[in-house]
């Protein structure tokens, strides 16, 4: 999604050939210990209520956070200041420290500090509960229907390879996700293994890229390299 994000870029993702789906995992909507709000519908109502003066934290312009946070913004009717940072461990920091009210964070980094009680953790991003957190609902659920964010990671191969090798390199890849060795690392890490073909990585980058070209626009989100 680079090429929607830049006015000038040197490649288009899209001319790049799927092959394979490797893990996923859900975002979180993270927040300060003494953040007033309880739920996603209590934040919605408090940044309404302040006028534009809610924090967020990103990992950086157009991280996965930034744009979940555009998404928010749009969705609930919101405004935010947005306050980015160079990586996630700063951000952390600063919610922890108090200093910021909000992060679209990993489950891998936020479930550990919020059992720590270092930070609350109000609503799952994915469209799915997770068993990490089975009794906190997601982000559509507790009020902002359609909402969707996670971290994915997948495979592509040069524009123009041939449809043969990307099949035989997906087949390899799928079988290497299903030893229980590759599974159980993944699970240590809260990642779920992401299993399909080529065609399925293709509808995946699709509904992503359909998705966040909405966000960038609604937004009027544009960066300089």
């Amino acid at each position: 999604m680079a090429d929607l994000l830049y006015r000038e870029i040197s490649y288009r993702p899209a001319q790049f050939a799927p092959v394979s789906l490797l893990a996923k995992i859900a975002n979180v909507l993270v927040v300060r210990r003494a953040f007033p709000a309880r739920t996603v519908q209590e934040l919605v109502a408090y940044a309404k209520a302040t006028q534009g003066k809610l924090t967020f934290a990103s990992q950086g312009a157009g991280s996965t956070a930034h744009l979940s946070g555009a998404q928010l913004e749009m969705r609930a009717g919101i405004k935010m200041v947005h306050v980015p940072y160079r990586g996630s461990a700063p951000a952390l920091n600063d919610i922890i420290a108090g200093h910021i009210d909000m992060f679209f964070d990993t489950l891998t980094t936020s479930v550990p500090l919020h059992q720590a009680d270092k930070v609350r953790i109000l609503a799952v991003a994915g469209t799915e509960r997770t068993a990490a957190l089975p009794d906190i609902p997601t982000i559509a659920e507790a009020g902002v229907p359609g909402f969707r964010s996670i971290t994915w990671f997948a495979m592509a191969a040069p524009p123009n390879t041939p449809v043969a090798l990307t099949s035989r390199i997906n087949r390899d890849v799928v079988e290497i996700l299903q030893i229980p060795q590759v599974q159980s690392k993944l699970r240590d890490l809260r990642l779920d293994a992401m299993i399909g073909t080529p065609g399925d990585a293709t509808r995946f980058f699709m509904e992503e890229t359909q998705l966040w070209a909405g966000v960038i626009k609604e937004a009027n989100m544009t960066l300089q390299q």
